[in-house]
């Protein structure tokens, strides 16, 4: 038996399915351009790696002298500043978002027992830095920023 369906009903169908169809894609377009994933919450503690690598540089160049003594800490700060940033998606070179997380925006101290005490004291906020992060990051980041953490203890024994 065959069954006989209108012209104009199948014409009708199809249009009402498709007007259908593009509606749907209309809006899961517009809900994906709304959409945007939040930044990851490392970026600071890299912001800060940064900063910190960076005030090392700046330390080095007005004391020479120091350059075995902080040489090593800085070295170590340039290999934190690339696991962050692989870590968080971001070329390991840079450059890296922008933010309020530089440890300090001064000039650096024109006398060498100052910039020390200086680090020092940057050294343990940013371990206490790295210290959070590791408590509230997923388990997969734990070993990386506790070894961040402990290294930057390392840092203020290293300093005192």
């Amino acid at each position: 038996m065959r069954v006989s369906i209108p012209r104009r009903t199948v014409l009708a169908g199809g249009a009402a399915l498709m007007t259908a169809l593009a509606a749907g894609c209309d809006t899961a377009a517009r809900q994906t351009a709304e959409w945007h994933p939040a930044p990851d919450a490392l970026l600071p503690l890299l912001r800060g790696t940064v900063a910190l690598r960076d005030r090392y540089g700046e330390a080095l160049s007005a004391f020479p002298g120091l350059r075995d003594r902080l040489g090593p800490l800085k070295d170590d700060h340039d290999q934190h500043v690339i696991a962050l940033a692989r870590e968080v998606g971001l070329n390991e070179s840079g450059p890296f978002p922008q933010g309020s997380a530089a440890p300090s925006a001064d000039a650096p101290p024109a006398e060498q027992g100052a910039a020390l005490t200086e680090l020092v004291n940057l050294e343990k906020r940013a371990r206490a830095d790295a210290e959070n992060a590791c408590l509230s990051a997923p388990s997969y980041r734990a070993a990386l920023l506790g070894s961040i953490a402990a290294c930057r203890a390392g840092h203020i024994e290293a300093l005192t």
